[in-house]
């Protein structure tokens, strides 16, 4: 019998799981899919490195680091080049340096002069609500602080870029704690990203990073040391509550057959957990179907550096809502990591999609190529036609932290709350990048490992 039950085996599943059994907590991963890892894929096509999610990670808390040198295999992550520093702004057809420096901000093309004297007003203006513990979508804050051009060119297209969200419904402090704990602690935005550039070009901040044979070699150590404790293909279908714990109904390979355990965690996309919970606690339920979630198609495209008019110094660029461009934003793997393209050739993935865009979950191959090819040449100054491509579509791929996903967040640990032992972890719930979610993993590792010795002993 194990111990503990984890439904889901993407990062946070996985990561979690590697935690218990650290603690000595007997653990069983369920996986419904044939794999382990969750959007966390990298394809490996004709001597380019695609990924298929999440692309790199900012280890502000060490907690990858630690985690890989658990695993063994932190000589294989690689940190990006210096042009990862550098984000670009598509504005009027082009593309713009985000300003990292006061002189930068000043001499920036990206702002017409009275945005720039608007948002230098973000120097003296008082606190907002993000700041006193209330909601506010990223748009109004960002109109707030910096005014309408600078907010929208700035920061809105954070949101499209990292969550493929609409900048007017998703919540601030649930999709970007940081930036609302900037206003709380330092009141001024500006001031505030002043001293993040300033730790950055000291280098005493966290470099971005991934490992050399793309970011699942990660994840695919994390399932190798699960072992037979990640059962792939292993659906989770009901969870019942009785007085030695939980009841949970399994179909693995065409049979259905029941665990009994002291805890279960829901690791699943909030849409699956809906279905799996509804007999449990319809409230829990309903509020769990509460969780958007958008598609994103990406668009891996391949061309010789002869392509190129100028050179493509940087991470990637993203695109403002306002601007009529129908994708998202794009990164230049191959120019931040090496081993991303062949030699002589460079790789550009293209987002689209989301909240935004949402009908190009549906479009055709050609159709897409079309659309990126046609966005970046535009963009770049491209002369030749890609010579390789590679189209992943997630039709659910990110949940949307929409206004009032604080609420829904504290209605689900209310719910934790009434049923000892139910818990809940992922992406669906709080910040969705890969660092946060392996410590947060941590963190509830030892909460559940207390509740399991308290409640076994």
């Amino acid at each position: 019998m194990k111990s503990v039950v984890v439904a889901g085996a993407g990062i946070s599943g996985l990561a979690l799981a590697f935690e218990l059994r650290r603690l000595g907590v007997p653990v069983a991963v369920l996986e419904s899919e044939g794999r382990a890892g969750g959007k966390i894929e990298s394809d490996h096509r004709e001597g380019y490195l695609c990924e298929r999610g999440p692309a790199s990670y900012l280890d502000r808390s060490g907690s990858i680091t630690a985690l890989a040198k658990a695993l063994g295999i932190d000589h294989r992550v690689v940190l990006a080049s210096d042009a990862a520093e550098r984000r670009l702004v598509a504005a009027k057809g082009r593309l713009h340096d985000t300003p990292a420096t006061a002189t930068a901000f000043a001499m920036s093309s990206l702002l017409s002069w009275p945005a720039k004297l608007r948002a230098a007003m973000d120097l003296i203006l008082p606190r907002g609500p993000s700041a006193r513990g209330g909601d506010e979508s990223v748009a109004a804050f960002a109109r707030r602080r910096l005014g309408v051009q600078a907010g929208e060119r700035l920061l809105q297209p954070l949101v499209s870029g990292l969550y493929a969200g609409d900048p007017e419904q998703v919540s601030l402090p649930s999709a970007f704690p940081l930036v609302a704990a900037m206003e709380r602690n330092q009141r001024s935005f500006m001031l505030a990203m002043r001293k993040e550039f300033a730790a950055a070009k000291a280098k005493t901040a966290p470099r971005l990073s991934s490992f050399q044979g793309g970011l699942d070699e990660l994840t695919s150590a994390l399932a190798a040391h699960l072992g037979r404790d990640l059962r792939l293909g292993a659906r989770m279908t009901s969870v019942e509550q009785n007085a030695a714990g939980y009841r949970v109904a399994v179909e693995e390979r065409g049979q259905t057959q029941s665990l009994e355990v002291a805890a279960v965690v829901m690791a699943l996309p909030a849409h699956v957990a809906t279905g799996v919970l509804g007999q449990l606690d319809g409230q829990i339920a309903g509020t769990l179907a509460q969780i958007p979630y958008v598609p994103v198609t990406l668009v891996h495209l391949g061309y010789p550096v002869s392509a190129l008019s100028r050179p493509v110094d940087a991470y990637g660029f993203f695109v403002p809502p306002s601007e009529p461009l129908r994708v998202l934003g794009g990164i230049f793997p191959s120019q931040i990591f090496g081993r991303r393209a062949p030699v002589g050739f460079h790789l550009f993935s293209v987002r689209t999609g989301g909240a935004r865009h949402p009908e190009a979950y549906t479009m055709t191959e050609a159709e897409l190529v079309a659309l990126a090819d046609g966005e970046l040449r535009g963009l770049l100054g491209l002369t030749a036609s890609p010579s390789f491509v590679h189209i992943v579509r997630h039709e659910r791929a990110l949940p949307q932290y929409t206004l009032g996903h604080m609420g829904r967040v504290a209605s689900l640990e209310e719910g934790e709350r009434r049923h000892p032992g139910l818990f809940f972890h992922g992406n669906a719930y709080h910040n969705a990048g890969v660092p946060e979610l392996v410590s947060r993993s941590a963190k509830l590792a030892e909460r559940v490992a207390g509740f399991v010795r308290e409640t076994t002993s």
